[in-house]
């Protein structure tokens, strides 16, 4: 009889293999929870990233809403108010020489203006366009103005349009203050499947990315396109101008929703 038809050889040989199956079934059990914890590791780290950046977006959110008070305080303050008292004044020394019609009017222009600003007038019924055309109107003549906008009839939600105009005025009002740039271009669009899509562009200066990202005007911009879930993107390289791309689908006033596949 071969020595592999021997009992006890046979014996041995089974059970190096029902040990090898074993540590292999062992090693794959081991492998797979070490895997699994892997990835419930990671996931858990990501969450936890996800909640100190909510946090940091509240507490920018937080900085925000008080440089914007600050700064109206401050027209108030400087602006209106002084003139007024400039008025007021004006009544106890009539021979001052004070132009009391010129400055009403000035008073009217800024009280208006700051009116605007905290709420753009006829929102409800006006378009993307016309607000975006009311606020960027008077920079014609200092800047090569470009504006187009094209609106399929959609009554979406206001809140949506105030937010989006708000971002358009944010980056608006940067290109102004910062680019050093003679041609700003508006281009607005609501589709009639319900995309809203926006772009700002400039041949200004442009700007380096990580740095710029850490100001409070990018981080306004950041919790604005979140909370109307849009996304964006910038394109910029120094000397070469800036461009800002946005979308999102858009929420309509009744209950239908837009269906369509893809934002960008």
């Amino acid at each position: 009889m071969a020595d592999w038809q021997n009992p006890e050889t046979f014996a041995l040989w089974l059970s190096m293999a029902l040990g090898i199956v074993v540590l292999l079934a062992g090693s794959v059990v081991a492998f797979t929870r070490i895997y699994f914890k892997r990835i419930l590791f990671e996931r858990e780290r990501t969450a936890l990233v996800r909640l100190d950046y909510q946090k940091q977006l509240l507490k920018d959110s937080v900085k925000v809403q008080e440089r914007e008070r600050s700064r109206i305080a401050s027209e108030l303050h400087d602006g209106l108010i002084s003139k007024l008292n400039v008025i007021l004044m004006a009544q106890y020394a009539p021979q001052g020489g004070v132009d009391q019609k010129t400055l009403l009017s000035n008073c009217i222009t800024q009280a208006r203006r700051l009116s605007h600003d905290l709420k753009p007038p006829m929102l409800e019924e006006a378009t993307l366009g016309e607000l975006v055309e009311d606020f960027a109107g008077p920079l014609e003549g200092r800047f090569d103005l470009d504006l187009w906008h094209s609106e399929s009839g959609l009554e979406w939600k206001d809140s949506q349009k105030l937010q989006v105009f708000r971002i358009l005025q944010e980056l608006v009002n940067n290109t102004v203050k910062h680019a050093d740039a003679s041609a700003i271009r508006i281009l607005t669009r609501v589709s009639a499947q319900g995309l809203v899509s926006c772009v700002v562009s400039d041949n200004g200066r442009g700007f380096n990315a990580p740095k710029i990202s850490k100001g409070l005007g990018m981080k306004n911009i950041e919790l604005r396109t979140q909370s109307i879930n849009a996304e964006f993107r910038f394109r910029s390289n120094n000397g070469g101008g800036t461009c800002f791309v946005m979308a999102f689908v858009c929420e309509l006033k009744s209950e239908e929703k837009p269906k369509v596949e893809s934002v960008i």
